[in-house]
């Protein structure tokens, strides 16, 4: 069934014509712009973070059309101060060069707007992917400028912790009461209902997206209480924030998504074998498959018998997806929502990006993730001893497996998407930086678990950070 209006509400971005903003939402967004044109560059995260995260989407200033959200004000100021700093003044340039984890994200972006201009070959479907360039990448490159060592990156980390704490507090009386206490900053009054319970959103687009966002970070937010120095407070404050907003959200992706990320942390004693866990899935699901009379991804549909939700719609959607790849595989297709009923909502990250850029745009989202656990494996490989960075990238990597989980019923469409993309920068940037600097000497050869090698020339350590004891064995991609 197709909506009325569908195309001009939910393709192009359609929405109300007129600005929009309370009092308080305006003075805390003022307040930010004033703190990221001034503060130094390491401190620049705490307000780009805190405003685009506790502001809801519903405050935004639209402009000859064009809407812009608190995350894209703060990203024009935010390239403002970056090229100031590292073209005028020429006092902090931009860090290069750019990781294997940056290309791919940029591939992907381009090659999303692209295919999706193409297949509609409409002024609103341009300005539309026109908007979502500006902000995957602007917001994205932005935070490469900002987060450049492991000191920003757990200064990251803590800022979301402190910011999850009054959303868990809002959300909790939200469950409670029914009323949104974010609705002094623009967020809707009355809560979603479903099944007699509350679904609490707090200031995000959708309780779905509130309660996944705050899910995946649980391994993050549990890193800064291994770190100790004064983040312990925050960890711990922050992984029950986290808690509370999962329950709130009374929804079943964000209970699959915190049990995929604790139960991939709770796999640390066996990081060793990961390459029988992988073989044993994939074993398991063509066993499953041979004895279901229907395809394997309605095991998800199984799941939510246990957990509540529309399990049976996620399932459906995979499965009209598969069917009709000769639909979409080219450049996307806007017959999704003659698929069947309520196909047009592809709440599904991976049916999204065939849906709305091809094949080729599926393929270099798969290889997003794909190259992130790469990188994430060689970094704890080459930390083994180091207890810190060996958990803290396991971490990360449970991290990004929670994240590749919940984008079967889930997509960012809100300003969660700043988290999404700091997860992705972080990686990139703490992988990065611990091969560059841990490597072995000599040339090393990487196995990768399907059996193919790839060999790696690497450079020497300097002398005065302090040069490595050399690897004897060939390193193996976990």
């Amino acid at each position: 069934m197709r909506p009325d209006g569908l195309e001009n509400n939910f393709y192009f971005g359609g929405g109300r014509q007129d600005s929009f903003m309370t009092p308080v939402s305006l003075g805390i967004l003022l307040l930010a712009c004033i703190l990221i044109l001034t503060l130094k560059r390491k401190y620049m995260i705490v307000p780009l973070m805190m405003a685009t995260l506790i502001l809801p989407p519903e405050n935004q200033l639209v402009l000859l059309g064009t809407h812009f959200a608190v995350g894209r004000i703060l990203i024009f100021l935010g390239w403002i101060r970056v090229l100031w700093n590292g073209f005028i003044n020429g006092s902090d340039p931009y860090p290069g060069p750019l990781t294997t984890v940056d290309k791919v994200f940029t591939f992907w972006t381009l090659s999303a707007a692209t295919f999706y201009a193409l297949h509609w070959m409409d002024f609103g479907a341009l300005f539309n992917r026109l908007g979502f360039v500006y902000s995957a990448l602007g917001m994205y490159f932005l935070l490469r400028y900002l987060i450049r060592d492991r000191e920003d990156v757990f200064r990251t980390i803590k800022i979301i912790g402190i910011v999850m704490i009054p959303i868990a507090v809002t959300m909790w009386i939200e469950h409670s009461t029914g009323k949104n206490p974010m609705a002094l900053l623009g967020a809707p009054d009355v809560s979603e209902m479903r099944g007699g319970s509350v679904r609490a959103q707090g200031p995000f687009g959708h309780p779905i997206i509130a309660g996944t966002f705050a899910a995946m970070l649980v391994p993050l937010i549990l890193s800064l209480w291994r770190e100790g120095k004064g983040n312990r407070l925050v960890g711990g404050l922050g992984l029950v924030a986290c808690t509370i907003i999962t329950i709130t959200s009374a929804s079943s992706t964000p209970l699959l998504t915190y049990v995929a990320a604790v139960g991939c942390l709770c796999l640390w004693t066996f990081r060793n074998y990961l390459r029988i866990f992988r073989w044993g899935l994939v074993l398991f699901l063509i066993v499953v498959q041979v004895f279901m009379k229907v395809p394997v991804w309605f095991l998800i549909n199984r799941m939510s018998g246990l957990t509540g939700g529309t399990g049976w719609h996620r399932a459906e959607l995979i499965d009209q997806f598969v069917r009709h790849f000769g639909e979409w595989w080219l450049i996307g297709t806007s017959n999704n929502a003659d698929w069947g009923l309520d196909m047009w909502d592809s709440i599904n990250a991976y049916v999204r990006a065939g849906v709305e850029g091809g094949l080729l745009t599926l393929i270099l989202f798969i290889a997003l993730l794909v190259v992130a656990f790469k990188k994430i494996g060689i970094a704890r490989r080459l930390s083994e001893g180091e207890i810190k960075d060996e958990r803290f990238m396991w971490a990360m990597g449970s991290t990004l497996f929670a994240n590749t989980i919940a984008f079967f019923g889930i997509i960012y469409f809100d300003q969660s998407y700043i988290g999404w993309y700091a997860v992705l920068v972080m990686i990139s940037v703490m992988s990065a930086s611990i091969i560059e600097s841990k490597q072995d000497p000599q040339e090393l050869e990487f196995e990768f678990p399907l059996g193919r090698t790839e060999k790696t020339q690497t450079t020497p350590v300097s002398p005065a950070i302090g040069q490595l004891p050399a690897y004897e064995k060939r390193l193996k991609f976990q």
